[in-house]
């Protein structure tokens, strides 16, 4: 076996290559940088462009495939030669050289050395060879070694994005919690990312279990999940649902926490239940001071749902028009909305704001607030208010079109507003 830092007598022709292929290299860098600053500056970047860059950008790997491939030659053992081949090759999407470049690679390095591995594995990965990759990573087995724990926290790292973006969660929640045995030793910024990944993880195989009706495995995932991050709202929330029934005490813990945190998130509704059941229970324990103490908690959260909180199940929004006309005289965009709301909830509405936001990118060209009903004007119980209808306008901009961004929302208090509508409507063309 030969390794990098082993000396060759052709250290000439190295240092030749070397520094053409840096030239190469910068050539390329710059030729690039002229494209980029080339399209911001231009109104878009023709596809014959495009196409002279890739062609160039071919030109150059071919030229660095050709000047390894002579190296080889020279130097049949050298691994890291293999191993840039590899690289040059995957890039090219020649992906049986490359696997065989890395191959070779592997066989010629050093023990000690695990970047071909390491490389082939995520070659492995973004080809969908799952098994491959893992197994390739498993021969090696687990050493003491600083650069392998790190490669491999990365590779299951990968792994687990792989089987999370195809839905296999179980396989997925595995490798994020392999990647996280390796990398909490070295890498704490990169831990944390992974750990956001297995609670995300973990919280769609939660809810894969309760669509199947499996609700104990799902309070096992998300248990465990909940060891990792305790604080997680959503962790704590879910698991406060799922306790409802079985451990309310538990449950009640649970949702307090998501209510002091981040009260939009809340269901009142259940939790005013839940205040409930739970003075019942105590109740019949006969603790009768903690039993009013949790009733009077139910009915002022009642009483504060009925003032404050509108669920956007409450509400069916019926959109009757959207669209957007020219007016040439005038040199602008006419943007009109018109809809109706249908009481959707098992109670009146005596109070309701709609907040209408008209868009173009970042910048606001309506925003239209307005109370629609009072404690006197009450939207009954499966009624259909009448249209509500808002327009705006935007001046023609350098005769280009794009499109408007429309957002409903619904209110009875500003803080717990929620969306009913939201969609891109795209400009008519201007026509001279």
């Amino acid at each position: 076996m030969s390794s990098l830092y082993e000396k060759k007598n052709n250290t000439a022709d190295y240092v030749k290559t070397f520094f053409t292929t840096l030239f190469i290299v910068l050539t390329f860098g710059v030729l690039n940088i002229f494209y980029m600053i080339h399209s911001i500056f231009s109104v878009g970047v023709s596809t014959k462009t495009q196409n002279i860059d890739s062609a160039f950008e071919a030109y150059i790997v071919d030229m660095l495939i050709d000047k390894n491939e002579d190296f080889l030659k020279k130097d049949p053992q050298n691994y890291a030669i293999d191993m840039r081949l590899g690289i040059l090759y995957s890039y090219k999407r020649n992906y049986i050289d490359a696997e065989k470049h890395f191959k070779n690679s592997i066989e010629k390095a050093s023990v000690y050395d695990y970047t071909p591995s390491y490389q082939l594995s995520k070659m492995y990965i973004k080809l969908g060879r799952l098994q491959d990759a893992q197994q390739l990573m498993d021969k090696i087995g687990d050493k003491p070694n600083k650069r392998l724990i790190k490669f491999k926290g990365e590779v299951y790292l990968l792994l687990g994005d792989a089987y999370y973006n195809n839905g296999y969660y179980t396989l997925s929640v595995m490798k994020y919690e392999r990647a996280l045995s390796y990398l909490k030793l070295l890498d704490k910024k990169l831990s944390r990312e992974v750990s956001d990944k297995y609670v995300k993880a973990s919280i769609a195989l939660a809810d894969k279990y309760v669509e199947t009706g499996k609700p104990d495995d799902a309070v096992m995932a998300l248990e465990n999940a909940y060891e990792l991050k305790p604080k997680d709202l959503i962790l704590n929330y879910k698991l406060g649902i799922l306790y409802v029934d079985n451990d309310p005490y538990k449950a009640y813990d649970l949702l307090s926490f998501v209510l002091k945190k981040d009260p939009q998130q809340m269901n009142y509704d259940l939790y005013t239940e839940l205040l409930k059941n739970i003075s019942n229970a105590e109740n019949q324990k006969g603790n009768y001071t903690n039993a009013e103490l949790y009733e009077k908690k139910s009915r002022q959260y009642k009483k504060f749902v009925k003032n404050n909180i509108i669920y956007p199940k409450d509400l069916f929004i019926n959109i009757v028009k959207s669209d957007i006309k020219t007016d040439i005289a005038a040199q602008e965009f006419i943007y009109t909305l018109s809809f109706t709301l249908q009481n959707n909830s098992d109670l009146d509405i005596e109070k309701l704001n709609i907040n209408v936001i008209v868009k173009d990118g970042n910048n606001v060209i309506q925003n239209y607030n307005h109370k629609i009903y009072d404690e006197i004007k009450i939207l009954k119980k499966g009624e259909t208010s009448p249209p509500i209808i808002i327009s705006a306008s935007e001046p023609y901009k350098n005769r280009l079109s794009g499109s408007l961004s429309v957002d409903v929302y619904a209110y009875k208090y500003p803080k717990y507003s929620v969306k009913l509508y939201s969609s891109l409507i795209a400009k008519p063309p201007v026509k001279d």
